[in-house]
């Protein structure tokens, strides 16, 4: 892939008017679509190579419907940003690619105990409250930045309703869900009791789930569903989870984390074919709690989830995710130097053996039986072409989260030829799907946004900034999300690298 899609970027710009290289802007468009990613790998004499390690960086491209669309883009004003710029060289930091050079053991210090909750958040942006656009990452610590400006609004951790002074709140998913009807966003929360339950009353840690909201006093408060105890220390990363009208599912793959180092973090992170996969379906009502069992799976972005009824009345919660076709050659060792930019920028990783696993996926359904209590898994044939085609960072109409639904839209390597990316459209009910690719172009993921009264599914627009490698300018895509035709290219004054996750929010 191209080195533009991995390299700094520190131009900031505020409200540029954009133009339009070729089409229209459909005359309904009124929001603004937000991206989130790496905009700082080096500064002084230290560096690091992983995306998710470099300073983020956000960018939003905003629509009105008199047809005028604008660009800003900013770095997340986090205390690690601000305290790297005054030193003028990037801080030592929790890591999980390498730091060059390496931390000393005065800095790793200081990182376990002045970067106690880290916050340079450069996973996704979501839609949580009325403040702002909110950045985040793995971690319960959450940034507000201004819908217009990107400024700085605030840092806070959304204070929970079940939470005492004995317990410690660790880690969150980058990836929050909304509820179907309520429009609460959903996430988890690891809580450790500090007290082994002598005064929490919980013996060990476990996943708490929250309903989030926003309060008449604009603060964000936790609604505790439920909890999944996380049995002999067998602590999974859960990247994403998902919800339906009643039901929160935890699924907790076989990617796990071996807390052997505090600050190398990925030397924690590893892969084991032998653990199964865990999916936990807790009660929005009483938090019940229901169990199901899987071999080995490695998936990490959740298309959706929902409930339905089978042929004999019973019950089912459909789950569905892009998943390795097979684990049998993952390595047992850290899957995050493959966010690393000399693996990235290698036109011959896929064919080292050790990766090669990751350049093969399969849609499959987790199909988790509630009045039975079995599961079962639902493969989908290969629907496109070539095989080894990597097809991630999913995102479907926001408005059938959680319900029956047909379309995903996903961004797709190429890895037959030296990652080159693309965009495809999958129906999910009648197992076909279409693409778009040309070369030198490398869009993201694509966000959907829904025209205004439409009824269909898929009646909307795609988008995503692609960068032209010929000369490494990024230009913003809008494609018909029935047809994937390309309705509209506008001219983004930035080179805008390689973002990892993006939300479009209406009528901001």
């Amino acid at each position: 892939m191209p080195n533009a899609l991995f390299e700094s970027n520190l131009v900031e710009v505020s409200d540029i008017n954009l133009e339009i290289i070729s089409g229209n802007i459909p005359s309904w468009l009124d929001g603004t679509l937000y991206r989130v990613g790496p905009g700082l790998y080096e500064l002084g004499n230290r560096r690091v190579n992983n995306m998710v390690d470099a300073l983020s960086k956000v960018a939003r491209w905003s629509f009105s419907k008199n047809g005028q669309a604008t660009f800003t883009t900013s770095f997340l004003k986090s205390s690690i940003y601000n305290r790297t710029k005054e030193n003028e060289e990037f801080v030592a930091i929790r890591h999980l690619g390498q730091l060059h050079p390496p931390a000393t053991t005065l800095e790793k210090l200081q990182i376990m105990f002045y970067d106690s909750l880290p916050d340079n958040n450069n996973i996704a942006a979501w839609e949580l409250g009325k403040s702002g656009v909110t950045i985040t990452a793995e971690s319960h610590v959450y940034i507000d930045v201004d819908f217009r400006s990107l400024e700085f609004q605030k840092k806070y951790s959304a204070k929970s309703d079940n939470t005492g002074m004995f317990e410690q709140e660790f880690l969150s998913a980058s990836h929050f869900w909304r509820h179907p009807s309520s429009g609460d966003s959903i996430n988890y929360k690891i809580v450790i009791p500090l007290d082994k339950g002598l005064i929490s009353k919980n013996e060990g840690p476990a996943y708490h789930l929250y309903r989030y909201k926003e309060n008449e006093e604009g603060k964000i408060e936790a609604k505790f569903v439920g909890r999944v105890p996380i049995e002999k220390g067998d602590f999974r990363v859960v990247h994403t989870l998902g919800a339906t009208e009643n039901f929160i599912v935890l699924p907790r793959f076989s990617l796990y984390v071996d807390f052997n180092d505090p600050v190398d973090l990925g030397q924690n992170i590893k892969f084991s074919s032998s653990k199964p996969v865990y999916m936990d379906v807790v009660s929005m009502k009483d938090g019940s709690r229901k169990q199901f069992t899987f071999e080995a799976h490695e998936a990490q972005h959740i298309f959706n989830s929902y409930e339905r009824y089978n042929d004999k009345n019973e019950l089912e919660i459909v789950v569905d995710y892009p998943t390795l076709e097979s684990v049998d050659d993952v390595p047992d060792k850290n899957i995050f130097e493959l966010l690393n930019i000399e693996t990235l920028t290698d036109p011959n990783f896929p064919y080292k053996e050790h990766w090669e696993a990751y350049t093969k996926f399969r849609i499959r359904r987790f199909i988790l039986n509630m009045d039975t209590g079995t599961g079962h898994i639902y493969d989908y044939p290969q629907m496109w072409s070539p095989k080894n085609l990597q097809v991630e960072f999913p995102y479907i109409n926001d408005a059938y989260r959680g319900l029956p639904y047909c379309y995903v839209y996903l961004q797709t390597w190429n890895q037959d030829a030296h990652n080159a990316m693309g965009i495809m459209k999958v129906d999910m009910c009648k197992e076909t799907s279409i693409g778009w690719q040309e070369l030198n172009k490398f869009p993201v993921e694509p966000v959907f946004a829904a025209r205004p009264g439409g009824t269909d599914e898929d009646d909307g627009i795609i988008m995503s900034p692609v960068l032209d490698s010929t000369n490494n300018s990024t230009e913003l895509y809008i494609w018909d999300a029935k047809t994937l035709e390309v309705l509209t290219i506008l001219n983004t004054p930035v080179t805008v690298p390689f973002t990892l996750h993006g939300v479009w929010i209406n009528g901001v």
